[in-house]
């Protein structure tokens, strides 16, 4: 009787690259989207800078 050895893989090397891939994808994502949203803040600080200024205004005058 003749015996043939093989080796079982224990886990699929395209299913780690699977991994890898879906986790750079991720970080990039989230990598991306804070930077959408650092590029906004100087808009908003503007905006924000004004609403004070325009509030520090209306404060002098009487109530209406």
């Amino acid at each position: 009787m003749k015996t043939e050895v093989r080796s079982i893989p224990l886990s699929s090397t395209a299913s780690s690259d699977r991994l890898v891939k879906s986790g750079a994808l991720m970080f990039f994502r989230a990598l991306r989207t804070v930077a959408d949203y650092a590029s906004q803040l100087p808009e908003v600080a503007t905006q924000a800078a004004s609403d004070i200024t325009e509030a520090w205004r209306d404060s002098a005058s009487p109530k209406r």
